[in-house]
């Protein structure tokens, strides 16, 4: 199970808008706790997009389940070796 989750969570999260909020130049203000990282708009962009990733590949498993476990196996290899399982 934690496999199929770290590949839901590479796929809803990765190659999108996190990752758009990820790069650029590294600030000391983001060392600050006490400052927000990020605006109530980007997080709300953010949800939104992981929610829509996350509806195809429940699509996805329903549709066609062989594909789903093919597209589980590779996420799993190409982003989530490092991963806690």
């Amino acid at each position: 199970m934690r496999d199929e989750a770290n590949a839901l969570t590479a796929f809803a999260f990765r190659n999108g808008f996190l990752e758009d909020l990820h790069s650029g130049i590294d600030s000391e203000l983001l060392d600050q706790p006490s400052l927000s990282r990020i605006t109530d708009l980007e997080m709300k962009q953010l949800m939104i997009e992981a929610s829509r990733k996350l509806a195809a590949l429940i699509a996805m498993r329903e549709r066609d389940p062989e594909a789903y476990r093919r597209l589980v196996q590779g996420y799993n290899i190409l982003y989530c070796r490092a991963w806690e399982r």
